[in-house]
């Protein structure tokens, strides 16, 4: 069994030495893999498949293909780079150059983001801290997400976590992301109720599919 970790180019730098990996070459395409392991999918293995992940996209443009993606052998490797190889060479354009970011912000009070259910005394008040939760992502989102999306090549938002008012992911120009950085803390000063976290950068995962 062979497990997958990224699609990059061939030919490219010399593999990191961090775990026995190999590459399966199609076309000017290489699929990173390695043998999997017999244990069980876990936390620890996880965080190796992305510390390999990110010592790939350390010194070469990277597809990160997710954990737990496996094949029987190289040959089934080959096979299914090749039923994609155009696909694949273009999401790989798409990420070229470019890392991901990740911003999110919640609110600097101790107050959720949206009232539990339990907490309100009937459908009316529940509604209406519903639509001032909703309006306060709104406020969040409008706020962040439009100057932040200009300074990227893609962007693409998620679904905010308990507590959160806002979650995106950002495409960034490896040479842009102090830059971006900067950006992001004018704006944490410019938005004294939001607590904005920006985290990365990462390998490219919200833009590895098109």
């Amino acid at each position: 069994m062979i497990e997958l970790y990224a699609i990059t180019d061939n030919p490219g730098p010399a593999l990191p030495d961090l775990a026995p990996l190999t590459i399966v070459p199609v076309n000017g395409l290489a699929a990173v893999c390695m043998p999997a392991g017999e244990e069980d999918f876990s936390a620890d293995a996880f965080w190796r498949h992305e510390e390999v992940v990110e010592a790939l996209m350390a010194d070469r443009d990277v597809l990160p293909v997710r954990y737990g993606t496996r094949l029987d052998d190289e040959s089934a490797v080959a096979r299914a780079v090749k039923e994609r190889r155009d696909e694949l060479a273009a999401a790989l354009d798409h990420v070229r150059g470019a890392v991901e970011l990740s911003v999110r912000a919640m609110p600097t009070e101790t107050r959720r983001a949206g009232p539990p259910a339990a907490e309100v005394s009937s459908g009316a008040e529940y509604l209406r801290l519903r639509t001032g939760a909703d309006a306060s992502r709104d406020h969040a989102a409008r706020a962040l997400h439009e100057p932040l999306s200009g300074l990227a090549r893609a962007s693409v938002e998620g679904r905010p976590r308990p507590q959160e008012l806002f979650r995106a992911a950002y495409l960034v120009e490896r040479d842009a992301v102090e830059s971006f950085a900067a950006a992001v803390a004018r704006l944490q000063k410019a938005n004294t109720g939001l607590s904005i976290l920006c985290t990365g950068p990462w390998p490219p995962y919200s833009f590895a599919e098109r």
